[in-house]
């Protein structure tokens, strides 16, 4: 049995990459961001190429020696088609719909994936966000998801989004998850979803980051089947960053190194994120001026000895910014001895809060790093520019997550007798 699958904001693709697998297939990619559509439609043409021994095409294009326009002719446009570049609400839909009803033809959908965007919902700028809170449309996203469920109808459903939405309260005062939850369980009456929801935080399930999400889950009732109680089947030990890195080249900041060293790999990184088929690519640093690196060898200095610098620590010479008792911990390294903090899409505007864990390298994270931190295989290839990539990561589920949650949903829903 095929299970066909929705992808709704889709982003860079961590949640996508994870659902893919011999007993799936991705009928559309929906997704507003142009960056984030080629990286998308990339990533299809990656596996259409593994698939038909061509993956030297896909290898050129990651060497420079061909454009993304040239290995885009050697790709089918039914492949290419799966990727909807449009931003989904009440003008866009009958659109999206007209456009997946094609791809589909007849086919039942099973499954409708995705995570509305979040800033909305977070803690961080809660604040800010209040004073716009009549006008802000990202708070009901979800109800444009909802609509892809009335009318696909899909066995299941996951949306993934921060946990700062539990505590969120809508123009009435009240509490919104409720709302979203009651909302997803009458969406049909004649076959009604049960909903479950629960903050996961991946590095319980082996991925090298300390990230809480909230996940949302729904099944068709005639399904026997608890995915978070069974999800706890796929709890596993992380390993640590400076495991995780351990093959990567030494580096400084403004630098490219799209060379392996000469360090074999761990086990984690054989298994889950590097393929010998294809070359190391985006393994760049960002530039920093000469505060800023004197200010990331302090911090991570520090963090060895386990302590987190805050600005107002910093010696008076370094401190640029007048506002010196706010936003104090500005400056922060990774725990090369542990997993990383949360990856967010902040890490596009600067690597301040992603000092890499070696002071001799005095530097933010890479993007081929980040990557890693979000477990996305090494010969994943974000597009448009540095900026991008490290924002369409920021965004993502982690891929080894997202594969672990389609598996967990494929032998719970769909090995059953």
């Amino acid at each position: 049995m095929t299970i066909n699958i929705i992808d709704l904001f889709s982003g860079g693709g961590g949640l996508t990459e994870g659902f893919r697998s011999p007993q799936t297939n991705i009928i559309a990619h929906v997704e507003m961001d142009k960056n984030a559509c080629k990286t998308l439609q990339l990533r299809d043409s990656y596996y259409y190429l593994k698939k038909h021994k061509k993956i030297q095409i896909y290898n050129s294009y990651l060497t420079n020696n061909i454009s993304f326009t040239d290995l885009l002719k050697n790709i089918p446009s039914s492949i290419l088609n799966r990727t909807i570049n449009e931003e989904i609400s009440d003008k866009t839909i009958p659109i999206i719909f007209k456009n997946i009803d094609k791809k589909i033809d007849q086919k039942k959908i099973q499954g409708i994936i995705g995570g509305p965007p979040c800033q909305a919902y977070s803690t961080i700028g809660r604040a800010q966000n209040e004073k716009k809170k009549n006008d802000d449309v990202r708070i009901y996203l979800y109800k444009h998801y909802i609509k892809f469920l009335k009318k696909y109808d899909p066995d299941f459903f996951i949306l993934e989004n921060v946990k700062g939405l539990q505590s969120f309260r809508d123009l009435d005062g009240k509490k919104l998850l409720p709302k979203i939850l009651k909302e997803f369980e009458t969406i049909n009456s004649t076959s009604p979803y049960i909903v479950d929801h629960k903050i996961i935080d991946a590095s319980e399930y082996g991925i090298p980051q300390k990230r809480q999400r909230l996940f949302i889950f729904g099944h068709k009732k005639h399904f026997d089947f608890n995915f978070f109680e069974n999800f706890q089947k796929f709890k596993a030990s992380p390993p640590t960053v400076n495991m995780l890195f351990k093959d990567l080249p030494t580096m400084s900041a403004g630098e490219i190194n799209n060379n392996y060293s000469d360090i074999a790999p761990v086990e984690f990184v054989k298994k889950h994120i590097r393929n010998t088929s294809t070359p190391l690519s985006q393994n760049i640093s960002r530039p920093n001026n000469k505060t800023d690196l004197e200010i990331y060898k302090i911090v991570a200095s520090a963090k060895l000895d386990g302590k987190n610098i805050k600005y107002s620590d910093l010696p008076s010479r370094l401190k640029t910014h007048k506002k010196t008792q706010i936003f104090l911990d500005r400056f922060k390294a990774i725990n090369g001895n542990s997993q990383s903090h949360t990856v967010v899409a902040h890490i596009a505007k600067d690597g301040h809060y992603y000092i890499h864990p070696d002071v001799k390298q005095n530097r933010s994270i890479t993007v081929r790093e980040a990557a890693r931190i979000q477990t996305f295989p090494d010969n994943y290839f974000f597009e448009n520019s540095r900026t991008a990539a490290f924002q369409q990561i920021g965004n993502a589920v982690p891929s080894l997550l997202a594969k672990k949650i389609c598996s967990n949903i494929l032998n719970g829903m769909y090995s059953q007798p």
